[in-house]
């Protein structure tokens, strides 16, 4: 009798299903931030921690409105409270850092109309630079290893992209003067 009932006891524990996990939980959200606020809610955070998540995606919005009116101000003291209540909330930090940059009068990090050019510009001058450089020294190796026509094309290379650049740069024109000399030695040397 209790060989049976053992049996049956085991028979009826083995033939149970096992519970499936449980699903996820659906959110629905009216924004894609809230919607990961949610998540993370989901995930296991306390209550606590959930009205402070909450509680700092307000402040943060309006820290921001705050921003885009112009009064930076208010814009950092919500920000502030912000990372306050949510120390891990990084679009707050980053509100934070741009709002005190502006308040202290730092670079901003913000880009004018003009700073792309601008920086093109300088990018095509240094590139110059280097390439009249380039053709310079090896104008010289060619002329000291009496190379004299791969000097004169160096020379004339470098030459033709100072008269070129787009830019007038005074550095560049201070070199003409050196680089006539040594052309004009190439030259000579080579109808010797």
């Amino acid at each position: 009798m209790v060989r049976r009932s053992l049996l049956l006891v085991l028979i009826a524990g083995c033939s149970a299903a096992p519970e499936p996990p449980p699903a996820p939980p659906v959110v629905e959200a009216q924004s894609p931030e809230w919607a990961r606020i949610a998540e993370e809610a989901a995930k296991g955070l306390t209550v606590a921690e959930q009205q402070q998540l909450v509680e700092s995606e307000q402040r943060y919005l309006l820290a921001l409105a705050w921003f885009n009116r112009g009064d930076f101000d208010k814009a950092k003291t919500e920000a502030q409270a912000a990372v306050l209540a949510w120390p891990d909330h990084l679009a707050a930090r980053k509100l934070l850092h741009d709002v005190n940059e502006i308040i202290v009068g730092g670079p901003t990090g913000l880009r004018g109309i003009g700073d792309h050019e601008l920086r093109v510009a300088r990018v095509t001058v240094e590139q110059s630079r280097l390439e009249i450089e380039n053709h310079l020294l090896h104008g010289k190796r060619y002329l000291d290893a009496a190379m004299y026509s791969a000097a004169i094309r160096e020379f004339e290379n470098a030459e033709f992209k100072i008269r070129n650049m787009p830019h007038d740069v005074k550095a560049m024109n201070d070199l003409l003067p050196g680089l006539k000399e040594q052309k004009a030695r190439a030259k000579s040397s080579l109808r010797d």
